[in-house]
């Protein structure tokens, strides 16, 4: 079963939404509700998990941009362990 729905929302944005919806070959409407049944799927399939307190605390507290490529990091802590002593 179908029901209207109105929304309000940018002009722009329904203009682009439009034409992604012609390009595409869907309905505008089928988009939109193929959009809303992914999230709420998405929501039911991903249960709310509660970070530790420990994680919390921690939980932003590096900038992992500067990190810079994981592995090399973690090859230049291996060499730098190991060398040490020597």
């Amino acid at each position: 079963m179908s029901t209207k729905l109105t929304l309000l929302i940018d002009e722009s944005v329904v203009a682009d939404a439009k034409a992604y919806a012609r390009e595409s070959g869907k309905s505008l409407s089928k988009i939109i509700e193929g959009y809303m049944r992914g999230l709420r799927k998405k929501q039911k399939n991903q249960p709310e998990e509660e970070l530790p307190p420990i994680l919390k605390r921690l939980h932003g507290c590096i900038d992992a941009k500067n990190i810079g490529n994981y592995e090399e990091v973690i090859k230049e802590e291996i060499i730098k362990k190991y060398s040490e002593g020597r």
